[in-house]
This record gives structure tokens, C-alpha cells and sequence, in this order.
């Protein structure tokens, strides 16, 4: 007699646009790519998994690759690099104005609606309807021009 397979829960602490590989886009933050954001934070591990809200343990497993980084930790690490330097990106046009969203889309969007359009990928981690219907494939808003622009900004100021 066959028996069914039991679903899989979810990972504790996975939010709703984790996938089991990553983020929303499916594309996985590396260890390299995390100790890269926490060397540009210049905070130690120590110092970052007390910012996180984490252990140390779990800090040195990402940036070891024996665990995955949460979708919601990549964005906080993110958040953190462009609120530390918000100078160097405070000249960037919104999202809205870089993607010449129509205003019916523009209403309908929670990054205008809060007026916070630098940090638009922050709320879902999902390429916007605009941001879709260009070129840009959906590999998340790490792919979107918006986010891109930005990072290359502040990460230039760091090297």
C-alpha cells in the first residue's frame, strides 16, 4: 500500500515570499555576498547578529553557506546598506519617475503610497507591474534598474 508523502512546513521563520532556495525571485543570497553586505555595514558577526535580531551561529552559517539566508534577512541587510548611506542615493529619482509609472499604477502601489520610492523593493522583494511590462525579466527587484543603480552607488562609495 502506497503511502502518501507529508507536506513539508514551512521553515520557522520563513516569511511569505521565501522560497525553499531563496527569495521571492528564487535566486539565493550567497555566503560570499552576505559577509560582503556585513563587511560594507562594517559590523562585525557579532555585531550584525545582535542588529538582526539572530544568533552568531546563524550569521556564520550564512556566510559559510551551511544555511540558506532568509529572504527577510536579505532585505534587512539591503535596508540597512541604503539607510547607513542614504546620502549617496538621496539624488536617485523615485522608483515611479525611473520606470515612468502611469498614475493609475502609481495609486495603486505601496511604495507611493508611503512615498518611499528608493526603497520600493524593500516592501515585497517582487519586481513591480511597471518594472514587469519592460525588458526586465522576473528575477526580483534585484534585477529591477531602481535597485541596481542604487547598490552600485553605495557600493562604490565603500571600495
Amino acid at each position: 500500500m502506497a503511502t502518501a508523502k507529508k507536506a513539508k512546513p514551512p521553515a520557522i521563520g520563513a516569511d511569505e515570499d521565501s522560497t525553499e532556495n531563496g527569495n521571492a525571485s528564487g535566486r539565493r543570497m550567497s555566503g560570499m555576498e552576505f559577509a560582503r553586505l556585513r563587511a560594507s555595514l562594517g559590523k562585525s558577526q557579532r555585531e550584525l547578529a545582535g542588529l538582526l535580531g539572530i544568533s552568531l551561529k546563524a550569521v556564520e552559517s550564512y556566510e559559510q553557506g551551511w544555511r540558506n539566508v532568509p529572504a527577510h534577512i536579505e532585505r534587512i541587510l539591503y535596508f540597512l546598506l541604503f539607510k547607513l548611506n542614504e546620502s549617496e542615493i538621496e539624488a536617485e529619482a523615485s522608483c515611479w519617475d525611473s520606470m515612468n509609472c502611469p498614475v493609475e499604477k502609481r495609486e495603486k502601489c505601496v511604495a507611493y503610497v508611503a512615498k518611499e520610492g528608493r526603497f520600493c523593493w524593500f516592501f515585497t522583494g517582487r519586481l513591480c507591474a511597471t518594472a514587469k511590462s519592460g525588458d526586465a525579466d522576473d528575477r526580483g527587484c534585484y534585477s529591477c534598474s531602481v535597485f541596481s543603480r542604487m547598490l552600485e552607488k553605495v557600493e562604490g562609495e565603500k571600495s
